[in-house]
């Protein structure tokens, strides 16, 4: 929705790539759950409590949170930068989330591919914060004119 709604090129590719990838992140863990049928396995019971409720805490605080935000920014008149800031927001939350997953899998195979998942969220972040800091440029060129 962010990419349809953004009047330049470069904000469009950004939302664009970034559904993208989360669309390939949705199969991922959809195939994942198929594949290990225990889930991604876990830590010994006496951390798990702990780090469930810390999980819990950062997907409902803050992933889910935020895209709550997002489908709201959605409806009113479009602003790239709030747009790019609250997907920002959004992929730092979710690095904060594989990150702490990956401290409680057991699972080789889950440890390799939530690294790969936090490699692919950091990645976002730098893209974001770029596109950011062109349109932050571009808006303080114009202002000059």
């Amino acid at each position: 929705k962010m990419a349809d709604k953004a009047d330049d090129q470069g904000t469009k590719r950004v939302f664009r790539r970034l559904a993208k990838d989360e669309e390939q992140h949705l199969a991922f863990f959809e195939s994942m759950e198929l594949k290990t049928a225990g889930g991604m396995g876990s830590g010994p019971a006496e951390h798990d409590a702990d780090t469930s409720k810390y999980v819990c805490s950062l997907v409902d605080g803050g992933i889910f949170s935020s895209l709550g935000k997002m489908e709201q920014l959605a409806r009113r008149k479009f602003n790239p930068e709030k747009a790019l800031e609250l997907a920002l927001q959004v992929e730092k939350d979710a690095v904060l989330y594989y990150m702490e997953a990956l401290s409680s899998a057991k699972k080789r195979s889950t440890k390799q591919a939530l690294t790969r998942l936090i490699d692919e969220e950091k990645s976002h972040v730098v893209q974001i914060t770029n596109r950011l800091e062109n349109l932050r440029k571009k808006k303080a060129r114009e202002a000059r004119k």
